[in-house]
């Protein structure tokens, strides 16, 4: 579906109008932006998926279920390129697809305990593991595999020798200490732990945090690191096969609404206390041109999901009610704006293109317009 020249006009205007971010407290000079969209993509496709990463060589887009389990690629006009599903039996079966994502081009699922598999054109092209028995808790957002040098960054899954007991304080303690991002050789297998938690984190201190989401961003040797609940994200430089913390940044985002910690001898009360609530996530970091965006939701207060009551659309009128913004940053991480609007209906933002578009996918049951199929919106930041 291509926006004709008056919709894109309204469609620019719109944003400009309701969409202007508001100005950060440390900016010197006023800057205002907006995410204007520039055009829609539809993908001939009749179900949901979402839009979860970018491979730059090839221009192409991945979008998947939910359940990372079934995907597709398409090009840049939307056109279907490969539809796969993945199949627990058989050969090459996928019991858990826990993470989704381009790596060096290929299709890759984060299957444990095997490992990563590799995919291209629907076929499994190769394949590394994890040389170390290990436990898996969550789905990762990012898949947040990349390659330098002659090492392979991956998450570092938790070891099972890590005793997971949620109702005990020093399990919480133990798994903030853990190392996040870990590197593989690609000749010997041996790893290495390449990127903890700086010693200043508030994290580290003596509460429970919940379990945090980490991720991260590589812009060539400098890396950006968000845990999911904090309205901050922690800088990184490359320094030989390692990651050596530079600086937290702060991010001034009025109205967010925090996670409340308790002590180490009351996990149980973080669980009751923080249900009562939807607090804020930051859920990604975007490079774009001379910016560093931030991607986020607020969350929602006590009263607000009160007043929302138990769900019964599937959650779409709490995230309606939650939408994602943008905080702009340039790259030495002076906050220029904060609070810019995606469109209302837009999934999780996880894109970049090589055009310097961000790029989102449509949530169908958040639109009043009944679409023939997946659309793909192309939005571009714009200083006004």
């Amino acid at each position: 579906m291509k926006l004709n020249s008056v919709q894109l006009a309204l469609s620019a205007l719109a944003f400009s109008v309701f969409s202007c971010g508001e100005k950060a407290e440390k900016t010197n000079e006023p800057k205002t932006f907006s995410l204007e969209i520039t055009d829609s993509v539809q993908v001939d496709y009749l179900g949901e998926m979402m839009l979860l990463d970018y491979e730059p060589k090839a221009d192409k887009y991945l979008l998947a279920t939910d359940s990372y389990y079934e995907y597709l690629e398409v090009d840049e006009k939307g056109k279907i390129i490969n539809h796969h599903k993945f199949s627990e039996d058989g050969v090459d079966p996928v019991g858990q697809a826990l993470g989704l994502g381009y790596f060096n081009g290929d299709v890759t699922v984060f299957n444990p305990p095997k490992g990563y598999y590799r995919f291209q054109d629907s076929t499994k092209v190769g394949e590394f593991t994890i040389p170390y028995p290990h436990q898996v808790f969550m789905m990762y957002p990012k898949l947040g595999v990349f390659e330098s040098g002659n090492k392979i960054y991956y998450p570092k899954p938790w070891p099972e020798s890590l005793a997971v007991n949620m109702l005990e304080g020093e399990f919480y303690q133990a798994m903030y200490k853990l190392p996040i991002i870990e590197a593989q050789d690609k000749t010997t297998g041996d790893t290495l732990a390449a990127l903890s938690l700086p010693r200043n984190s508030d994290l580290l201190g003596d509460q429970i945090h919940g379990f945090p989401i980490p991720v991260y961003t590589l812009d060539q040797d400098k890396l950006m690191l968000s845990m999911w609940f904090e309205p901050r994200f922690y800088v990184y430089n490359k320094v030989g096969d390692q990651f050596v913390y530079e600086k937290t940044v702060d991010v001034n985002i009025p109205d967010w609404v925090p996670y409340t910690p308790v002590p180490l001898d009351r996990p149980e009360q973080f669980f009751a206390e923080n249900q009562k609530k939807t607090p804020g996530n930051l859920t990604n970091m975007l490079v774009s041109g001379d910016y560093y965006i931030a991607v986020y939701n607020k969350g929602l207060s006590e009263a607000k999901m009160t007043e929302l009551g138990p769900p019964t659309d599937g959650g779409l009128a709490k995230r309606r009610n939650n939408p994602n913004y943008a905080a702009i940053f340039d790259k030495d991480f002076n906050q220029l704006a904060t609070n810019v609007p995606f469109p209302l209906t837009s999934n999780f933002p996880m894109v970049v293109n090589n055009e310097g578009e961000l790029v989102v996918s449509k949530v169908a049951g958040l639109s009043d317009t009944e679409d023939d199929g997946i659309v793909l919106y192309k939005l571009k930041l714009t200083e006004k």
